[in-house]
């Protein structure tokens, strides 16, 4: 606007500069500034400019020094003056504070406001490990050598009769890569790992490390607290623990009991005594079994026996159990199964 209002004497002063920084210098010269300079054209003009101001002057236009650009540039200083006012009424009045607050909220509640989509519930339960996880299928593989991995269900795709199929553990001549047990189950189950000296230990399935399918897998040791010599001779998934089923356990020589299967619910990774040995027996086999299943066990010397198992009486998790069937002289038994 000042540039405007001494339009004459600014082109004149532009017109009489060597250069563009001479030419901005002087317009912001001001009347205090007493500096002489070297040319005459601008003794007089004093316009005390800033540097942006002077840079947007020497910016102008011929068709900007216009009576109709100046009105506008005098309704943007009308503007900035009462946005100023307005600024400095926040500043000094506490009042205009909290009515511009209040004005802007009923802004954003008439943009904004609509009624609540979702819904806050009260829950008294917590939120554990398990929640989080997915239900899904998986395979669980434990090798002679003691070790123990998980692969998804998926990673062994249908395939046609007759044909080769996909290796499922490490490309390993040695004895300790032999499979020892291979069972399917949900991620939510509990593995009940038993050991040959009749320990059990719970364990939920989504605990067990993944692998491929070549992979070793992961020691036991760094998921049970059992040492490597210790034989995991049985390892049964369960998705509840049903007063209807038992666990049928038999030793090498020749002992068999049947408990409950909610006797086990709070079998944890920390192990549980299910069975009393004596010196030398070892907890072989444990089978889930119902009253209307069989019990069949075969002996080394080619003897078997079958029988119901409700005839079997069920006894607690510490108990001998009694004799399954009579062994001759350095008979073993060599295998026990249920048949449904």
């Amino acid at each position: 606007l000042l540039a405007l209002l001494h339009v004459d004497q600014v082109i004149e002063l532009i017109r009489s500069m060597p250069d563009q920084k001479s030419c901005r210098e002087a317009l912001m010269r001001t009347n205090n500034d007493d500096s002489d300079t070297n040319n005459t054209g601008d003794s007089q003009l004093r316009l005390g400019l800033s540097a942006e101001q002077a840079d947007s002057v020497l910016r102008l236009q011929l068709g900007q020094l216009t009576r109709l650009n100046q009105g506008k540039l005098e309704e943007e200083k009308a503007e900035l003056e009462s946005k100023g006012a307005d600024l400095q009424r926040l500043l000094d009045v506490d009042d205009a504070v909290y009515e511009l607050m209040i004005e802007e909220f009923d802004n954003m509640d008439a943009k904004f406001g609509h009624d609540r989509k979702t819904k806050i519930l009260n829950d008294d339960g917590e939120v554990n490990e398990i929640d989080l996880i997915t239900n899904s299928r998986s395979v669980i593989v434990v090798n002679r050598g003691g070790y123990i991995k998980r692969l998804p269900l998926t990673t062994f795709e249908s395939q046609g009769r007759g044909t080769r199929g996909k290796r499922g553990t490490s490309d390993s001549s040695s004895s300790d890569d032999e499979v020892l047990h291979c069972i399917t189950c949900n991620d939510h189950d509990t593995l009940l790992m038993i050991t040959q000296n009749g320990i059990a230990y719970g364990l939920p399935a989504y605990q067990v490390p993944t692998a491929s399918r070549t992979a070793k897998g992961t020691p036991i040791p760094s998921v049970l607290p059992i040492s490597m010599d210790q034989v995991v001779t049985t390892v049964l998934p369960v998705s509840e623990f049903s007063k209807d089923e038992y666990i049928v356990l038999a030793t090498e020589q020749g002992w068999i009991k049947r408990t409950p299967l909610d006797a086990f619910a709070k079998t944890s990774s920390r192990g549980l005594t299910i069975a009393s040995l004596t010196e030398g027996d070892k907890l072989k086999w444990c089978r889930r079994c119902t009253d209307q299943d069989d019990i069949l066990l075969g002996s080394s010397g080619g003897m078997a026996v079958r029988f119901p198992a409700c005839t079997l009486r069920p006894t607690g998790r510490t108990s001998r159990g009694v004799r399954s069937m009579k062994l001759r002289g350095t008979d073993t038994i060599a295998d026990m199964n249920v048949v449904i």
